[in-house]
């Protein structure tokens, strides 16, 4: 199986923040394939272990978050009509005329209805809609308080395309594209002598505040922790030097939030292997889970190498397959050289 394939199986499956349980049953299956001792935690990250068989050599930690955007219920009236709130940075402009699947006693389909443009005074045209704004339409009537209970999450619904030159395109690309490119590089080191421990984390809740991140770090703690995002993608309304052209490689990214001379040594590899990339620079804040990673237990030293996505948290997010082959390629050589951790 491709990177393209594992990415597009790996979007089938939910995993809202919050409500990744399940998702996170089917990862640790997968992942058990590569870590014998996989396991789902009591906060549903996934972990695992892959030894080099000496117990003195490095730890290097692979991490990708597992959970994604989504919505939650917070009423039900007896029309049908369901109002909800948002789980993680949902772009609330997308919402209208949205599909989405309600997770409650059985699968409830319902679309996001809006008020339409011809009664719609010019007031509330310029206002612009919000979350408390729109509604639910199920089409269940008084049936839906007995299916949707308040606090059950909520899918925003979207197909897998292919586009032009090798990008794809759906919802939940972030984060579901690294995890397949941390299958990818598994895939690529499982027959090699590999000088390095290897630990293995998806993590729950990231979109919900880093929460799974905050928990997952075990013994032996890494001596290095690969975090694995995506980035902003560049398009024309948005070009700035914080985002990055689809084709440019793997961004990794400089500031505190990572290990200074590590990421020195990640980005000598990159230009000693030609492998394309560029530089994020992330003066505070990462946004990723190394903000909780770097500061677990006594300290772990992180770099972040991030694949360019643009329409981020949107059903439309959009990555080029090179993009993630360059990270596979640049992370398979941090591990296979073990240097970076020397």
């Amino acid at each position: 199986m491709n990177i393209k394939d594992k990415t597009i199986e790996l979007l089938s499956g939910a995993g809202i923040s919050g409500y990744e349980h399940e998702f996170a049953k089917t990862v640790c299956k997968k992942l058990k394939v590569f870590c014998s001792d996989a396991v789902v935690t009591k906060t549903n990250s996934v972990l695992g272990h892959l030894a080099c068989g000496n117990p003195e050599a490095p730890t290097i930690m692979l991490e990708a978050h597992l959970d994604r955007i989504g919505l939650i219920v917070k009423a039900v009236d007896e029309n049908g009509f369901v109002a909800f709130d948002l789980l993680g940075g949902v772009d609330e402009r997308i919402l209208p005329s949205a599909e989405v699947w309600i997770f409650g006693k059985e699968g409830c389909f319902g679309v996001i209805g809006a008020k339409p443009p011809h009664i719609t005074t010019n007031e509330e045209s310029k206002k612009g809609l919000t979350v408390e704004d729109m509604l639910i339409d199920t089409g269940l009537g008084e049936r839906a308080a007995e299916l949707i209970s308040v606090g059950d999450p909520i899918l925003l619904d979207s197909k897998v395309c292919e586009l032009l030159n090798g990008r794809i395109s759906s919802a939940a690309l972030d984060n579901r594209v690294s995890m397949a490119a941390v299958f990818e590089i598994l895939e690529g080191v499982k027959d090699e002598v590999l000088p390095v421990n290897l630990t293995v984390a998806f993590t729950s809740g990231e979109e919900s505040g880093l929460l799974g991140a905050y928990t997952i770090i075990d013994e032996p703690q890494p001596d290095l922790a690969v975090v694995l995002d995506v980035t902003y993608g560049r398009t024309p309304d948005a070009a700035g030097a914080e985002t990055f052209p689809l084709g440019s490689g793997a961004a990794i990214m400089r500031g505190p939030n990572v290990h200074y001379e590590m990421t020195k040594r990640v980005i000598e590899i990159a230009k000693e292997k030609g492998i394309p990339y560029e530089i994020e620079v992330a003066p505070r804040s990462s946004g990723t889970t190394a903000w909780a990673i770097q500061n677990a237990k006594s300290g772990v030293p992180c770099v972040v190498i991030s694949i360019p996505l643009r329409y981020m948290h949107t059903t439309v997010e959009t990555v080029d397959i090179a993009d993630v082959e360059a990270v596979c390629r640049l992370v398979r050589e941090i591990v296979l050289g073990g240097d970076v951790v020397a």
